[in-house]
């Protein structure tokens, strides 16, 4: 910081270095675009030292990881030469952190090759637009990355590294246990994360089930539910404590005098999941270890035809849209 807060005339005094900058980041997925980038660089060095025809080049890549983003900064001569490179990490998920780390680099680094010119230069004091030659050592700086926040994006743009994400999505799922046969679920949820913690709630509903019985009666049983649950994410997987609210819809059929009842229910378990990011999409594939606390039985002419299980699971894969 005490680099970066030099006087713009002290560092327009040095030889400016002429650079051709390459680019590559996924913009769709929330990094800067080129001109943000030339823009952040710009005005830490205090003059724009990017131009189309240098000989010199400077290439930067950012790419998403599993833990957050990586920035790669190569700088190669005229000739082709690499003569450094640096790599630089962030675990944060927004990626306009890792952007800002990027561009303190290259113009920190700029600046350090400006002053060394300066020192180098002829007695006439002359420091013309030509690119200066670099010193003996090529290497950049292994400066470490900054401390520093990323900078407040502008307006409508992408929300800061430290605020939650919001996310509503919806899936398939399979039930075991929890209608008296293997029945297709579906779910829809609301999940709000920060770093590498988060919390659901979602709602269920299953298909109907049928519990026959020799006789051509039976009962349709239809499964009803509302969940929270807290994660604790590591990388790409999670682990979550889950509580769910469930209803179980019975009715009669091949009865003379069908009837339907309610029951409720509640269960508690463990979710274990991975989920990959794609843009603002998230696609993630789970599996749910229920456990009823209480028993409950459906019962048809006096009869207890099923009784729900104990324990239960739930098999799904759920697509989610981040807002922010």
């Amino acid at each position: 910081m005490l680099v970066l807060g030099a006087s713009p005339r002290a560092a327009n005094g040095a030889t400016d270095t002429r650079v051709r900058l390459e680019y590559q980041a996924d913009e769709q997925g929330g990094c800067v675009g080129e001109d943000e980038l030339r823009r952040m660089v710009t005005t830490q060095l205090g003059h724009d030292p990017f131009r189309a025809d240098a000989d010199q080049r400077v290439t930067i890549g950012i790419t998403r990881s599993d833990a957050g983003f990586q920035g790669r900064i190569v700088w190669t001569e005229a000739d082709g030469r690499p003569v450094g490179e640096r790599v630089l990490s962030s675990r944060s998920r927004d990626c306009r952190e890792i952007a800002a780390n990027v561009a303190f680099a290259v113009a920190l680094q700029l600046q350090l090759v400006e002053r060394g010119a300066t020192t180098d230069a002829s007695p006439d004091g002359s420091n013309g637009e030509q690119t200066p030659a670099k010193p003996a050592d090529q290497t950049p700086v292994n400066i470490p990355s900054p401390s520093v926040p990323a900078p407040s994006p502008p307006a409508g743009g992408a929300a800061g590294a430290g605020r939650p994400a919001l996310a509503l999505g919806a899936g398939p799922a399979v039930g075991l246990g929890m209608t008296p046969e293997t029945t297709a679920f579906g779910r829809l949820f609301v999940v709000a994360r920060f770093r590498r913690i988060s919390a659901e709630i979602a709602g269920d509903a299953s298909l109907p089930a049928t519990q026959p019985e020799p006789d051509g009666t039976g009962a349709v049983v239809t499964a009803l539910g509302a969940s929270a649950a807290g994660c604790a994410h590591v990388s790409f997987a999670s682990g979550c404590a889950l509580g769910r609210l469930g209803w179980l819809r019975a009715h009669g059929t091949g009865i003379a005098m069908p009837s339907i009842s309610w029951g409720r229910f509640t269960q508690v378990g463990l979710r274990v999941a991975a989920d990959r990011e794609l843009g603002r999409f998230i696609v993630s594939a789970h599996a749910d270890g229920l456990v009823m606390l209480s028993r409950w039985n459906v019962v048809l002419n006096d009869a207890v035809i099923w009784s729900i299980p104990r324990v239960g699971g739930v098999l799904g894969v759920d697509v989610a849209l981040r807002f922010f």
